[in-house]
């Protein structure tokens, strides 16, 4: 079979990295997006290394963003998100990525699909189709470019880069309905096999569940250490 060749993007949005691609490039319908996705990222890769795609082994390095025009009359661009599955064949847009959002301004500044700013202060507002949120983000262009120098530091990536500032306007319930699916902000979960877990339950943008790690008690149930780094956190978990 003969290689298709496909305008795409590699970036890095705060802690993850993405292939970008134009929605213009893919097919009009969605459901031939994943095997494209598959191949460029290399998913399903039983050692987990992805060797045979942009995919870097963890959940967090294999990722697609699609860029194209705005849907809603307040965005001045579509995002939509896909989380590739490492070691399993997954393409799932249940949710959105908060790293890479960063990463959709300064792509539609350098690619063409907003003007460039006369002041050299960019303003796109970013309408995430996962969530029907609209994101606004912020930062500066230089030489027509997103800025890509400065001295802003980052936990997890080294060295120093320009800053980028989101805004995720009313970003609860982006899910479920309700920033609190439960109407609590602490509920205690019985689960099978672990115990009881005191937890909140939050969707903002993404639902989450949020355990305190230095509650003995939650380690013992959970059974993860409480101030490991990421290299050995993984090892309690998969890989996706």
């Amino acid at each position: 079979m003969a290689q298709q060749r496909i305008h795409a993007v590699f970036m890095r949005g705060g802690t993850s990295k993405a292939v970008m691609f134009h929605a213009r490039d893919l097919p009009a319908e969605r459901d031939a997006w994943a095997p494209i996705f598959r191949s460029a990222i290399g998913a399903n890769d039983p050692s987990g290394r992805q060797l045979d795609g942009m995919g870097g082994g963890v959940s967090s390095l294999s990722k697609v963003c699609v860029i194209g025009p705005p849907s809603r009359a307040d965005a001045d661009v579509d995002f939509t998100f896909a989380q590739i599955g490492v070691t399993n064949d997954t393409v799932d847009y249940a949710g959105n990525c908060g790293n890479m959002s960063s990463a959709i301004g300064p792509f539609a500044i350098d690619e063409g699909l907003v003007p460039k700013p006369i002041d050299g202060h960019a303003v796109v507002r970013i309408h995430n189709t996962n969530t029907s949120k609209i994101i606004v983000a912020r930062f500066d262009v230089e030489q027509g470019e997103a800025a890509v120098d400065g001295a802003m530091t980052l936990d997890g990536v080294a060295g120093t880069g320009a800053p980028i500032r989101l805004e995720f306007m009313a970003p609860g319930g982006a899910r479920t309905g309700k920033l609190l699916p439960t109407g609590r902000a602490v509920d205690t979960l019985d689960i099978p096999g672990l115990g009881r877990i005191e937890a909140s339950l939050v969707d903002a943008a993404n639902p989450c569940v949020f355990v305190d790690g230095r509650d003995r008690t939650q380690h013992r149930a959970t059974g993860l250490p409480r101030s490991d780094p990421p290299r050995r956190l993984r090892r309690h978990g998969h890989r996706n």
